[in-house]
């Protein structure tokens, strides 16, 4: 695959994260924005209870590691194209969604202030080691390309081009 994968693809794949990047802030803060002024008691205290007790320092957390820093490192066209700046985003993005869902859910859970049991980080990592598990072992019998596909050739023939 280090043949065929260049580093236009790359770039791609670094517009596509952004994208993805900017569609979470995007939504996450018009949900915030449109509970907040609508006012509603039953609402709004879903996020009053989120920014007290040190629940604020995760949601701080979140939008600086979640949104601020991966948005400004991938505006540069420079960082896309390097597989492992892009990699560790990418990583990086993975591990603060898990974190956005414990803030959602875990303030529920933990009335009495930000408090993290060990089964919070157990549960995610071993359903993660048990999916990673099962899609190493399919992988093993799978093609990494498409190889009936009849634009294989026009694919495979992506080059890098100048990006502006």
């Amino acid at each position: 695959m280090a043949e065929i994968v260049t580093r236009k693809q790359f770039h791609d794949l670094g517009n596509l994260l952004l994208a993805f990047v900017m569609l979470w802030a995007y939504i996450a803060f018009s949900q915030f924005l449109i509970i907040w002024s609508g006012n509603i008691p039953e609402e709004a205290t879903w996020y009053q209870h989120r920014l007290q007790g040190g629940w604020q320092y995760v949601a701080v957390v979140l939008i600086t590691l979640h949104f601020g820093v991966p948005f400004l490192v991938l505006l540069q066209s420079r960082a896309k194209k390097r597989a492992g700046i892009l990699s560790k985003i990418a990583i990086g993005l993975l591990v603060l969604r898990l974190v956005d869902l414990f803030w959602i859910v875990a303030p529920s859970l933990h009335t009495e202030g930000f408090r993290i049991h060990w089964l919070d980080i157990v549960t995610p990592a071993a359903i993660g080691g048990v999916w990673l598990a099962a899609f190493a072992w399919q992988l093993k019998g799978a093609a990494l390309l498409p190889l009936r596909d009849p634009r294989l050739v026009e694919a495979l023939s992506y080059r890098e081009e100048v990006v502006l």
